[in-house]
């Protein structure tokens, strides 16, 4: 059994705040007479959905299309709960009672449940969403190398509240001040997620050259 884990792409879901999002134009249409519908996608790439790649913070990064594939297959998934609300800061503290699972783990995925807001108040999940701490992020890449990626469900690692923190938690995780990355997946859903019931998850962004991160497709196989 599988669940989607990413949301679907359209031109209302919540972007970070002065981001653009996405614009679809019509090229040719059936019920204009044309044989095919067809379209021009005009997509930021950290829209929707999404995995940043090392390149997004850091000038010798890696790209997503130049990561080995394994790098968004899952084995060792790790659902976490640690409730947060607007503005708050996942902290090193927060992290601690979860420390041996984490190590045994290839993907984290925190669950704030922040992402009840997406729908109801997507402004301020856009602009007042919870964060990963820079002391939080330092942690992760200093203590966790079987991590490949992290997971969260609010719309940035980052918090509008918090920028310059943000920017830091970034460039800790995707490899600035090391010699290995945790690449970033944001703005994922864990509605009915059960911990123990998932086995493995994938992750599998659009592969194109010369763009440093991509929306993803990403989803959970489950123990039925």
């Amino acid at each position: 059994m599988y669940k989607c884990l990413s949301y679907p792409i359209n031109k209302t879901a919540p972007g970070w705040p002065g981001n653009p999002t996405l614009e679809i134009i019509p090229l040719s249409l059936i019920t204009q007479g044309q044989v095919a519908d067809t379209y021009n996608l005009i997509l930021f790439n950290h829209f929707g959905s999404h995995m940043d790649g090392p390149k997004h913070f850091t000038k010798t990064g890696l790209r997503l299309s130049e990561l080995p594939l394994d790098a968004f297959i899952y084995q060792k998934p790790l659902l976490i709960d640690i409730p947060k609300s607007f503005g708050e800061l996942i902290t090193v503290e927060d992290l601690l009672p979860y420390e041996s699972d984490i190590k045994e783990s290839d993907l984290l995925m925190i669950r704030s449940g922040f992402s009840v807001y997406r729908v109801n108040q997507p402004e301020r999940y856009a602009g007042e969403g919870p964060a990963l701490s820079s002391e939080a992020a330092k942690y992760m890449i200093e203590n966790f190398n079987n991590l490949k990626a992290v997971a969260v469900d609010w719309i940035s690692l980052a918090s509008y509240a918090h920028a310059q923190d943000g920017q830091l938690a970034h460039q800790y995780l995707l490899g600035e001040f090391h010699d290995h990355y945790i690449c970033i997946i944001e703005d994922v859903n864990f509605e009915g997620l059960i911990p123990h019931k998932i086995k493995r998850v994938f992750s599998i962004p659009l592969f194109i050259d010369e763009v440093d991160s991509a929306p993803i497709t990403m989803f959970a196989e489950l123990d039925a």
